[in-house]
């Protein structure tokens, strides 16, 4: 299994990580949040302004799109998970037994 890739059911919880510009941080967790249940949005790095996008699979290409359009407005550079981040949320399963159920 791919790391942070969890299964459960027909439920998959996926993560991308993204530096963004401090200053564009709140933009970004609002418009994300604007579109429920689509992904979450946690600060893996403060300092260098690096965030965790977490979705189910099943909406990872509405995501895309979200993220291709947002990618206009401001600056977002896709990254490696950081190898010292452990993030509780990685492994967690999208669904039943953990993360949001809905």
């Amino acid at each position: 299994m791919k790391p942070g890739i969890a299964r459960a059911g027909m439920f998959a919880s996926h993560a991308r990580y993204f530096r963004v510009e401090r200053h564009d941080l709140v933009y970004l967790k609002f418009i994300l949040e604007a579109y429920e249940g689509l992904a979450t949005l946690s600060t893996v790095e403060r300092e260098g302004a690096i965030v965790r996008i977490g979705y189910p699979h099943f909406s990872g290409g509405d995501l895309d799109a979200l993220l291709h359009a947002l990618g206009k407005e401001i600056t977002m550079t896709e990254v490696p998970q950081p190898a010292d981040y452990t993030g509780l949320l990685t492994d967690i399963p999208y669904g039943k037994g953990g993360g949001h159920a809905g």
